[in-house]
């Protein structure tokens, strides 16, 4: 299945099957999205508060300083670190990540958000995070990571310019599955070990 991450609700679909649209409420989502708990956090404690309500169908993804992520990441219930301004990763985060099989986003509109040297310095802070990602063979997915219809991309698009950061675009898109098979596929249990039915 063809799936990016935004932040809203699409009106278009470009080439994907579907979206996950994350929000601090999903109950109020319209549409027929996968849904997805953006838990923003300014502590762990506030972290915890926040987790207890995410519902079993709902894909968790958290936004907060390097501190919440790196508790964020030992948390069986979190499936993705979100991309956001300013976020701060280190080695030991992108490390544990691959312990707990935690995903990393990777998203394109950041691009979008920025220009001259901070653009610049966007490059070099995703061609490093790639390198260390790709050390660790830490689970990572590459999205639009859309606020808005403006910065909505097609999927080719998207794996165009990551491919060209040097990003491994077919291991990403093993991960996506993966993560979306967890909520979509009733069959699936992880890698490797799936429900399959009795012979008639």
């Amino acid at each position: 299945m063809n799936v990016d991450f935004v932040r809203f609700c699409p009106n278009i679909r470009y080439d994907y099957d579907n979206f996950v649209v994350f929000s601090e409420n999903p109950n109020v989502l319209n549409g027929n999205f996968l849904k997805g708990y953006l838990i923003k956090a300014s502590s762990p404690k506030e972290l915890l508060q926040k987790l207890r309500r995410a519902k079993r169908d709902w894909f968790v993804g958290v936004v907060g300083n390097l501190k919440v992520l790196k508790y964020a990441v030992m948390r069986w219930r979190v499936d993705v670190i979100l991309d956001f301004d300013g976020r701060e990763l280190d080695y030991s985060l992108i490390k544990i990540a691959k312990e707990k099989d935690v995903a990393i986003e990777i998203s394109f509109s950041k691009f979008l958000r920025c220009k001259g040297f901070e653009r610049s310095q966007l490059f070099e802070e995703v061609v490093e995070t790639l390198n260390v990602i790709k050390k660790f063979d830490t689970p990572f997915v590459l999205t639009s990571g859309a606020n808005d219809p403006y910065e909505l991309r097609p999927k080719r698009q998207i794996i165009e310019f990551f491919e060209y950061l040097g990003a491994d675009v077919e291991k990403a898109e093993h991960w996506m599955r993966r993560l979306v098979r967890r909520y979509t596929d009733p069959n699936y249990i992880m890698d490797g070990l799936e429900i399959v039915g009795d012979d008639p």
